[in-house]
């Protein structure tokens, strides 16, 4: 963290307030968008019950299935950026100064990506998903750490509650920004801890 408030190669440095900013988006990025992903992602295995059975016989599936639950879920709905310079994709201009949108469920859904992309598949790879942005400057710093705790999580649900299962109507999260449930009642017959 300490690099950050050395000067970059152009001498600018940032401000105490920048840095301060920037530590409190990556703890609120990091909480909303893993927590958001592991609701989401339990409630997906409630809903393919096919799924949930594949990882219960085979845990090690809990390494793909954080991909897909990332890409399913797709915690975050959408980014805005503003055009840098003029460019085209798939045929359409867009020029310097355009405001784009990336709707992120509907690129983790892209046909000509992924096959079957309307498929929950907990063994799905390669899994090129844009759910950590994809690459480049805004790629998510914390996308190491998340999949460590998304694998972590579902194994242990699946270890020491298998029988998880869904007991009432999830309430979701009214945001435009994040795909996110407040609410998800589930029922689970509690078991002793094993190694």
């Amino acid at each position: 963290m300490t690099q950050l408030l050395q000067p970059d190669e152009h001498g600018d440095v940032l401000t105490t307030e920048e840095f301060d900013l920037f530590v409190l988006l990556l703890t609120v990025a990091g909480n909303e968008t893993t927590r958001n992903a592991a609701s989401g992602g339990m409630l997906a295995f409630f809903e393919h019950p096919d799924q949930w059975a594949r990882l219960l016989v085979d845990r090690r599936l809990a390494s793909t299935a954080a991909d897909e639950v990332v890409r399913w879920v797709s915690p975050v709905n959408l980014f805005r950026r503003t055009v840098s310079r003029d460019t085209e994709i798939s045929g359409q201009r867009i020029r310097e100064g355009d405001k784009i949108v990336v709707f992120y469920g509907s690129a983790n859904r892209d046909g000509s990506v992924f096959a079957d992309p309307f498929a929950f598949d907990i063994g799905r790879s390669p899994n090129p998903h844009a759910g950590f942005g994809g690459g480049g400057p805004h790629f998510c710093l914390g996308r190491h750490l998340a999949a460590l705790e998304l694998r972590v999580l579902f194994a242990t649900i699946a270890r020491r509650m298998p029988d998880i299962q869904l007991a009432g109507q999830p309430r979701r999260l009214r945001s435009n920004f994040i795909n996110g449930i407040k609410e998800m009642p589930v029922r689970f017959t509690p078991s002793a801890p094993t190694r």
